[in-house]
């Protein structure tokens, strides 16, 4: 294993569809945490975007409303958890 790092063109400005261009993740499940707001719902949004099935988890569902609404057209659900 090498620790060489590759040189991208993505910085600061980036966003997750840029990161993303050409890939895709149809037939690919992928976890995201902290769905609830902020960089968990784009970063979910995005991958939904490009054809991936994405499970999301959060803390409180309270904040998951906005993720069934960007996620129109697709099969969503909701469950809560127990905790120990």
């Amino acid at each position: 294993m090498t620790n060489a790092v590759e040189a991208t063109t993505f910085g600061a400005t980036s966003t997750t569809d840029d990161v993303l261009a050409g890939v895709g993740l149809k037939g690919k499940r992928i976890l995201v945490t902290g769905v609830s707001a902020g960089l968990g719902v784009e970063t979910a949004r995005s991958l939904a975007a490009h054809g991936a099935q994405v499970v999301g988890a959060a803390r409180d569902l309270k904040g998951q409303n906005c993720i069934g609404a960007s996620a129109k057209g697709r099969r969503s659900q909701r469950r809560k958890l127990r905790t120990r």
